[in-house]
């Protein structure tokens, strides 16, 4: 049964990639232009893939209520987005290197744009993805990761931004009916949820370090500001009005998703304690699904991979394409830059494909690639979307000294204590001496 609707879900996602053909440059950065109801389904479903859900279980099964810490940042992270966003949607350009180079210039632009290629890597969904193949097929993991990397890859290399608003739509229906099948599921088995549950899993302070919640905090709560693929939403928005509206609406949905994920992964924990693999919570608590269910939940599962995936691949190959090569190489035409686009998506996703058969969990693989984003841009974004803009040389410091220092921190971890901080420090102490030594030479 699992293969039979593998197989039917990967023509269904080749069909809407093939439909979606992007011919320009414009159309497979840009698409076309999203009101109200596609941006929240798109905004939604982007950001709350199978990193999101499936982690979200395997952290409230790990640690209980202290999952929130996963999940309150967010919330206000993308608050704060709304506040902030004139000085986005006032903006006439295509992509966040491409907003910020505005500002900060070419040299900014095509670094931030190889760093957000790295961002945009996405190893964390090849490796739910191929835990949730292994689980409802016969196939070996590592098999089934390298198939959900095909799957992941061929759509978006063909049909770009409007291939990934057009699975969007679609994967955050089949997202809501998933999460829909497992509420009644979970009431149905009578289960009581607090007995037998450790006591320090109603304490959201007890199994998690002061470091970690700092880490989860300062990750999530500027990941929304600091977004690429947001951002490309909102520079293909009907209008601000529609960006604020569909952000607000995103916030409540996911609110009620993660109610449904803290439910599932306490249910998980009273069903089958003791996993070794703490990801695989959600996927158990799908296979002792009746018959018609696990195939809605596994259909759904399939689809929040997809829809965050799209978004990221989109994001950091058209970026590499338009914001690195188009100014390294001038001469070349819409067409090549096309071209290397769909190109960068398929790099993009081997490289992911590595460092997930590296990994083989989703949390720790969704931090390594963020913390080295968060060190190397926030300080420049903060100060271009607080009107505090850096000069040129300070900005490209300050993401070269947070992006490298997190890198090189996270390989040799010399101490306890975690990259981000590190990268953080090093980039705004880059920014503070760089700024001073260029008013000094200025008197």
């Amino acid at each position: 049964m699992g293969e039979a609707i593998l197989l039917i879900y990967i023509a269904a996602t080749m069909a809407i990639g093939i439909k979606a053909k992007a011919t320009t440059l414009e159309k497979f950065i840009l698409g076309d232009r999203l009101g109200t109801r596609a941006m929240v389904a798109t905004i939604a479903s982007t950001f709350y893939g199978a990193s999101a859900i499936l982690g979200g279980v395997s952290l409230t099964y790990q640690m209980g209520v202290g999952a929130i810490w996963f999940m309150v940042p967010f919330y206000l992270g993308s608050a704060a987005v709304v506040l902030l966003l004139r000085k986005i949607a006032g903006s006439e350009r295509y992509t966040l290197p491409d907003f910020l180079g505005e500002f900060y210039g070419k040299k900014f632009a095509i670094a931030s744009s190889i760093l957000l290629a790295t961002l945009c890597l996405i190893p964390e969904e090849i490796i739910a993805g191929g835990k949730i193949l292994s689980a409802f097929t016969s196939m070996p993991v590592e098999v089934t990761m390298g198939i959900m990397a095909f799957v992941l890859v061929v759509p978006v290399a063909i049909g770009g931004m409007k291939a990934d608003v057009m699975t969007d739509i679609v994967q955050f229906i089949l997202m809501l009916f998933m999460l829909g099948v497992m509420v009644p599921f979970i009431l149905s088995l009578r289960l009581d949820l607090i007995s037998d549950i450790p006591r320090e899993y109603s304490n959201p302070f007890s199994c998690i370090s002061g470091q970690e919640i700092a880490v989860f905090f300062i990750s999530l709560f500027f990941l929304p500001i600091t977004s690429a693929p947001l951002y490309q939403r909102f520079f293909a928005s009907e209008s601000e009005a529609c960006s604020r509206k569909s952000v607000l609406y995103s916030i409540a949905i996911w609110i009620a998703i993660d109610s449904i994920i803290v439910l599932c992964g306490f249910a998980a924990l009273r069903m089958f304690p003791g996993l070794e693999d703490p990801d695989m919570s959600l996927i158990m608590l799908g296979t002792a699904l009746p018959a018609v269910g696990r195939g809605i939940f596994f259909v759904g599962l399939l689809a929040t991979i997809m829809s965050t995936v799209n978004s990221f691949l989109q994001s950091g190959a058209s970026s590499l394409a338009y914001d690195a090569l188009r100014h390294l190489r001038p001469a070349v035409s819409e067409g090549q830059l096309l071209a290397l686009s769909r190109l960068s998506v398929i790099v993009l996703g081997l490289l992911s494909l590595v460092l997930a058969l590296w990994f083989q969990m989703i949390v720790p693989a969704l931090l390594f690639t963020l913390s080295m984003w968060t060190a190397g841009m926030l300080v420049p974004t903060l100060a271009v979307l607080i009107e505090r803009k850096l000069n040129k040389g300070t900005a490209l410091y300050s993401l070269l000294g947070g992006a490298l220092s997190s890198l090189a921190w996270r390989i040799f971890q010399p101490f306890d204590i975690d990259a981000l901080f590190v990268g953080l420090g090093a980039s705004l102490l880059m920014a503070v001496i760089s700024e001073v030594l260029h008013t000094r030479s200025q008197h």
